[in-house]
């Protein structure tokens, strides 16, 4: 039985990067209303026409890694609050065994491949070399008044092969001229710092505050795609507007709650693809103290987190804050340790891998789109639907009764969302019965079942914006209770 072919630092999730590439060039075929249906994916041959919109191949690659670690760090880190008010002394910034290098093999251990540092919070204090404000480490002995904390990051991330993203806060308290118009360029200056003096940098985080002055967001995105025309932009806690590369679900808190939050689509409410994540810290604060050693979340919560986020088509970010001594804590390293082989074993045993599988109709007849490719542990391949088709039932054959407890679905998101309403049946004992639904699919969506045990299975898509595509429909065991 064909598995999966990703390694164990490439887990379900991480695309491999052929598979970026290729759906990358796939995306810029498809970038505009009017397009031919041929393209490089597949050698070429025709291709099913993509449903708009679609990902650029930032946002492609962004939403596919399906995990972000989130790290705040910073002056509330030495003086035990959550948001300063920028009266505190540099003075007390002083982490003594700072290593971003631990950071980072820790949390690609983990199963993340990008990384945020706070690289200024609300309270105004930078965390690199700045020349627009006097609040920063240079005046902190931390280093002899010579560190960056923001450089000694990047260089860890990119050492470790993790995309790289930084938060700034638009909110601060320290600068006498916040709440001005003054203020416009102070903050510009230190974008400008930071998008311009540390590469490439892949995401920038701005949230806004309800007392956050009134800056011009327009003028800030443009002045971003200026200086990283690949960054994404996400200004968090607003809605999703085309201002924003990815966004938020909602106001995010520590813990969250994800009980009352439905699958989202990056289709229906815009005309640009703004893909979604939930943001959540492994403790129940945003920034470490030393209380909450003994409340760190455990590897089942963070699991489900996981099923979560990433199952209903979004972006896991997971905030992991440094403690005074610049490292990330034992508790957190010892629960974080169990997080990226309970992810992978997730996905060990898939029972619809390399399985006999049918479909209803395939796209233009091709080989290449028929039913086993949804199958086939690549998510380069996928099943696709006879053009103009806008429902489609893929059928896949388990031989014997087989057990499983987790179906994920895949759709090949190059090619736009499709899927708008669908449910999957299962044979058990000679009867086709219902076991989950859905209406989005998008990147993945999970369904954590009890444990059925059936000979076939058959996702049967109800109603779609094009012709049905699914990359790939996976059937698992996990042994879960």
């Amino acid at each position: 039985m064909r598995q999966n072919t990703r390694s164990s630092l490439n887990r379900p999730g991480q695309r491999q990067p052929s598979s970026i590439r290729r759906l990358g060039a796939l995306l810029m075929v498809f970038t505009g209303a009017a397009c031919a249906r041929t393209g490089p994916v597949l050698s070429g041959i025709p291709s099913p026409a993509p449903v708009l919109p679609v990902p650029s191949a930032a946002q492609l690659a962004w939403e596919t890694e399906e995990r972000s670690a989130f790290l705040h760090f910073g002056m509330n880190t030495f003086t035990n609050k959550e948001i300063g008010d920028g009266t505190d002394s540099p003075t007390l910034f002083n982490p003594t065994a700072l290593d971003a290098s631990q950071w980072i093999t820790t949390l690609r251990g983990a199963g993340f491949r990008q990384a945020m540092l706070t690289a200024k919070h609300a309270d105004g204090f930078c965390l690199w070399q700045t020349k627009c404000t006097s609040y920063s480490v240079a005046a902190s002995p931390f280093r002899g008044g010579q560190g960056d904390v923001v450089r000694e990051f990047v260089d860890a991330a990119r050492e470790g092969n993790l995309r790289v993203a930084l938060a700034l806060s638009p909110l601060d308290y320290h600068e006498p001229t916040y709440g001005t118009p003054a203020y416009a360029a102070v903050f510009e200056c230190q974008l400008t710092e930071l998008l311009t003096n540390y590469g490439a940098v892949d995401e920038i985080w701005l949230w806004q505050q309800p007392s956050a002055p009134n800056l011009d967001w327009v003028t800030i995105h443009d002045l971003v795609h200026q200086l990283q025309p690949d960054a994404l932009l996400e200004m968090a806690n607003l809605p999703p507007t085309t201002a924003n590369d990815v966004h938020a679900l909602f106001d995010s808190s520590p813990a969250g709650d994800q009980s009352s939050l439905q699958t989202p689509s990056n289709s229906p409410t815009t005309t640009d693809w703004i893909p979604a994540e939930w943001a959540y810290s492994i403790r129940p604060s945003w920034f470490w103290h030393a209380a909450e050693d003994s409340q760190v979340k455990s590897a089942s919560t963070l699991l489900g987190l996981y099923l979560g986020a990433v199952g209903r088509n979004s972006l896991l970010r997971l905030n992991v804050p440094p403690n005074t001594a610049g490292l990330l804590a034992d508790p957190d390293i010892a629960v974080l340790g169990q997080l990226g082989p309970n992810v992978g074993a997730l996905y060990d045993t898939n029972v619809a891998a390399g399985r006999a599988a049918t479909a209803d109709s395939v796209f233009d007849g091709l080989p290449a789109y028929d039913a086993p490719s949804a199958f086939d542990g690549e998510l380069d391949t996928y099943w696709a639907a006879a053009e103009g088709a806008t429902s489609g039932r893929l059928e896949v054959a388990l031989d014997s009764a087989t057990s499983f407890d987790l179906i994920s679905i895949q759709e090949p998101i190059a090619l736009g969302e499709r899927t708008t309403q669908y449910h999957v049946d299962a044979r058990v004992s000679g009867t086709w019965t219902t076991i989950a639904t859905g209406t989005s699919i998008g990147e993945r969506k999970l369904f954590s079942i009890n444990s059925v045990s059936a000979d076939a299975v058959a996702l049967v898509i109800t109603a779609a914006r094009g012709a049905p595509a699914i990359s790939e429909l996976g059937l698992y065991a996990t042994g879960s209770p």
